[in-house]
């Protein structure tokens, strides 16, 4: 009985509104609105492309003024921009730690 189902689905009732009442008004004011908005945008784009070659990354700015007040962070600038890396910041630490590790366990479990 459920193939019945399966195969035979109806297709739910559609909602066809239509409005009774006409409020000439309300169209006027929805048509100055959607005009006002078209005029805004276009103002924008056209100050956006003003100001394209103008424009400063605000992100970069934040964090540049970020850096600066700490001190931590600015030393670990400095070590990236000399290109000295620690050896905590390495994986080789993680792999010597795994290794030992897994020397102890078996000389632990053949003893």
């Amino acid at each position: 009985m459920g193939m019945f189902f399966f195969y035979n689905n109806r297709k739910p009732r559609s909602f066809n509104y239509k409005p009774i009442l006409y409020n000439p008004e309300e169209e006027e004011r929805k048509e100055k609105l959607n005009k006002r908005i078209s005029e805004i945008k276009k103002e924008m784009m056209e100050a956006s492309n003003k100001n394209e070659e103008e424009q400063i990354n605000p992100a970069a700015d934040i964090k540049g003024q970020f850096l600066s007040q700490t001190k931590h962070l600015k030393r670990r600038v400095e070590k990236e921009e000399s290109g000295s890396r620690s050896f905590l910041s390495n994986n080789g630490l993680l792999i010597l730690i795994l290794i030992i590790l897994f020397a102890i366990f078996f000389f632990w479990i053949l003893s």
